[in-house]
């Protein structure tokens, strides 16, 4: 039964920072407690889809035992954590 709303909730979380990725891509929309902090919605925005996605493959292969997935969710996560540092760093941004 726990795992069951564990897992429930992770599904939930992974729907919810795709979305605000998808958005923050498309019109350069962030959270309001992130506007300060994030100069690069844009890159965020593939950022947090990079982390969704790999924690989804994550929670895939261990399921299934799957190492090859299990290394992809872990390189898509490693991805999102570079790219969520670059999108907050000063600097100069561009914008179109």
């Amino acid at each position: 039964m726990l795992t069951t709303v564990g897992i429930g909730f992770l599904a939930a979380a992974m729907v919810a920072t795709t979305v605000f990725g998808v958005v923050a891509i498309r019109t350069e929309w962030m959270l309001p407690w992130l506007r300060r902090s994030t100069p690069r919605p844009v890159l965020w925005g593939c950022a947090t889809l990079s982390g969704s996605a790999g924690l989804g493959l994550w929670c895939v292969a261990m399921a299934t035992e799957r190492a090859d997935v299990f290394g992809l969710g872990l390189i898509l996560i490693v991805t999102h954590t570079v790219l969520s540092y670059l999108a907050t760093r000063p600097g100069r941004v561009t914008t179109p």
